[in-house]
């Protein structure tokens, strides 16, 4: 080798060794050298702490993470890159160390600053075992399956009276346990199911939902209790989306005369709360002036005597975008609070300058039900029940993500803790006016001085803090609510309605997360729907979309038989229940065990099925299948001339129908079966079964049978 060549060989190894030497060099990823010592679990345990203290409220109380950022999953953290590990440009690190996070301030201290930044540049180790507010046996939890719900229901409802049955109803948190929540949230979670269901009590007693088991995660609630009719309850049905029904439900059937075995707690809470439920729940009037008789509030006279009731106004409020009147009135029951809104401060919408006619836009009331919870109202210019309040008038500063203000919810978070106090603007403004003396005279009567407006506030808080109190819990123990979202129904509302991680839907579909992800990780249906965004790392889904796709869920895992709302509108005889809307396996069973229906002038049953089937003239297709659309039977029928002689309507309303034709497919089976039902009555009046390769040679099979059927039946006259 040439001496030249010696030189460059030995410079390339020196450059090598610089390189490599260089490299060992621990640097972050925005070029800047981490000058910072490794971390110690005290300070990993540091940062947690500050996290907990100053980030959780707002990214992972309750589910919920603004931006999706949830302060105590470090593996969240770094997988979405909110946290790069030791890179100083994190975009954690530069929200925390330019002020802008936490939202509103105030700013973490320097030192608070500094542990931060030494935690992420030192690769943002784990901080596995530590003590925090989630902390409890979550992790070493037994899974609490559908089965074992349906056997714990089942067996309560033999330890109670036959004649109670029909009344008993029930709520599971089971699958928020499943999915790892604290028992600090799940206790919040207890206090608001008793909470709603009190608040949508017209009873004067308080009745907390009973836990009938170990884990105080299935409660059972009695109609009775709360005043609720059945009627009332089949709304609730109608509205579920997430009944699932197994085979284990037929033994709750027999008890109860209910399928649907039990209601989520977390979903009853979320729909519950708002309308149209919590209109339709409390049993609230139409109008102001039927609520007002309903409750025996004469608020015209009070104010033609000018007693019993306090006026005040306020320049600015928590809600209202202009200035806002309020008045107090006694009721049979307590208070009755109702604001007067405007759309302007100008005018005569103006209270400072007319004290005493208001031209308001509207308004909400706030009335104390019998037991001493609050229910609430919002009305029009005209007195009529609102859903929501328009955003140009109210909004909910509370939820600055979804300001809109609904009745029930919106109201209940913001008075966490009964009445708010609030100081008058307008009794001093009205001793400064000119107005004639019988008007000053009237205005300073309505207008009370502060210290009557604070008793009469103190009072009704105390009134409220001691119904809660009955709630159990926290409450119980004096421990109040102390914002609104911490609110127990305001918070587990929005943890419903928060996106699902893979751990949340997994215990949805009641399924161990492991089981659940191998069984989605290969299904293509699920996977073209969007529901493998679940396995990516991180991954979640968000509620609409899970909601929407639930049944493909129960449907392609096999896990059960999905029963839509719609279905259950219908109210089952309390002696059997109503086989319309069961797989023919499982409706044979029911049938068999069912006591043999009665039936006019000594007729057999075979002949009034016949009857029933002759005079029907509307018919409802459903399927429970999605290889058979129901369409496709519609439009089979449509094409047959010999059913267009039969004079029968093809109807889009249940309701509306004088049969239900139950289409369904066996699983691994070419049969097609259908059942047809008389609504009314919920008789079985006809039934078969066809083999097609799929639901477009199915269909034109079945139409021919039952227009047979039917014709068999016409022909019996």
């Amino acid at each position: 080798m040439s001496v030249r060549s010696k030189k460059h060989l030995l410079f390339f190894v020196l450059w090598a060794s610089l390189a490599s030497a260089a490299a060992l060099v621990p640097r972050s990823a925005g070029g800047q050298q981490s000058t910072s010592k490794p971390s110690s679990p005290e300070s990993a345990r540091r940062v947690k702490t500050i996290f907990a203290e100053r980030c959780f409220k707002c990214h992972g109380l309750n589910g919920n993470a603004a931006k999706n950022v949830f302060a105590l999953d470090r593996a969240r953290l770094i997988l979405s890159r909110v946290v790069i590990p030791g890179d100083a440009v994190s975009p954690l690190l530069k929200a925390v160390e330019s002020g802008a996070m936490p939202l509103g301030g105030p700013e973490l201290s320097a030192e608070d600053k500094a542990a931060v930044r030494d935690w992420i540049m030192a690769g943002a180790p784990d901080w596995p075992d530590l003590p925090d507010r989630n902390a409890d046996d979550a992790g070493n939890r037994a899974f609490i399956s559908e089965s074992s719900l349906l056997s714990t229901i089942a067996e309560d409802l033999e330890r109670t009276a036959p004649r109670d049955r029909p009344y008993i109803r029930y709520l599971s948190l089971a699958s928020l346990r499943n999915a790892g929540t604290s028992e600090e949230e799940l206790e919040s979670h207890r206090l608001a199911i008793a909470k709603l269901v009190n608040s949508l009590s017209w009873r004067r007693e308080i009745t907390a939902p009973t836990p009938i088991d170990a884990s105080r995660t299935l409660f059972r609630i009695d109609l009775r209790d709360y005043l609720w009719t059945e009627a009332m309850w089949r709304r609730v049905l109608a509205d579920y989306p997430y009944s699932l029904i197994l085979p284990e439900s037929e033994r709750v059937a027999r008890l109860s005369g209910e399928i649907v075995a039990y209601v989520r707690g977390d979903w009853f809470v979320a729909a519950a709360s708002t309308p149209p439920l919590y209109h339709e729940l409390l049993g609230a009037p139409h109008s102001v002036a039927e609520l007002e008789r309903r409750l025996g509030v004469d608020t015209s006279r009070q104010l033609a005597e000018e007693k019993y009731l306090i006026r005040a106004g306020v320049r600015s409020s928590g809600v209202s975008q202009n200035n806002r009147a309020l008045e107090r009135h006694i009721s049979p029951f307590g208070a009755y609070w109702r604001s007067f809104d405007f759309r302007s401060n100008l005018g005569d919408q103006n209270i400072f300058a007319n004290p005493l006619r208001f031209n308001a836009a509207g308004g909400e009331i706030i009335f104390n039900l019998p037991n001493g919870l609050q229910a609430y109202f919002l009305a029009d210019a005209q007195g009529r029940r609102i859903d929501a309040a328009p955003l140009e008038i109210v909004s909910d500063r509370n939820q600055p993500d979804d300001p809109l203000i609904r009745n029930g919810r919106s109201c209940i978070s913001c008075h966490f803790a009964g009445m708010k106090s609030f100081r008058d603007d307008v009794r001093q403004a009205i001793q400064r006016q000119g107005l004639p003396p019988e008007d000053f005279d009237r205005a300073m009567a309505l207008y009370v001085p502060q210290d009557a407006i604070d008793r009469a506030v103190a009072d009704d808080e105390a009134r409220f803090l001691r119904a809660e109190r009955e709630l159990g819990g926290k409450y119980a123990k004096g421990a109040p609510d102390t914002n609104a979202q911490t609110e127990p129904i305001n918070a587990l509302s929005r943890r419903f309605q928060a996106e699902l991680p893979m751990e949340l839907a997994a215990a949805e579909a009641g399924l161990e997360t492991r089981d659940f992800y191998d069984r989605i990780r290969w299904n293509t249906r699920l996977n073209n729907l969007g529901l493998g965004q679940l396995l990516a790392p991180g991954g979640a889904v968000k509620r609409d979309v899970w909601e929407k796709h639930f049944g493909d869920v129960v449907r392609e895992l096999q896990l059960g038989v999905h029963l839509p709302g719609q279905q259950l509108a219908a109210r089952w005889d309390s002696t059997r229940a109503n086989v319309v809307f069961f797989p023919n396996a499982t409706r044979q069973r029911f049938v068999q065990a069912a006591p043999a229906p009665r039936t006019s002038g000594g007729g057999s049953a075979q002949n009034e099925s016949s009857d029933l089937l002759r005079s029907a003239r509307s018919v409802f297709v459903w399927s429970n299948t999605v290889y058979l659309r129901p369409e496709s039977l519609e439009n089979a029928l449509r094409g047959r001339a010999d059913f267009q002689s039969l004079d029968v309507a093809i109807v889009k309303d249940r309701q509306a129908a004088d049969l239900v034709i139950d289409l369904n497919r066996p699983l691994f089976t070419f049969d097609f079966t259908y059942s047809v039902t008389h609504r009314q009555s919920s008789r079985l009046v006809a039934s078969g079964k066809v083999t097609a390769f799929d639901g477009n040679g199915a269909a034109p099979k079945i139409a021919k049978e039952l227009i047979k059927q039917m014709q068999s039946a016409r022909s019996q006259r």
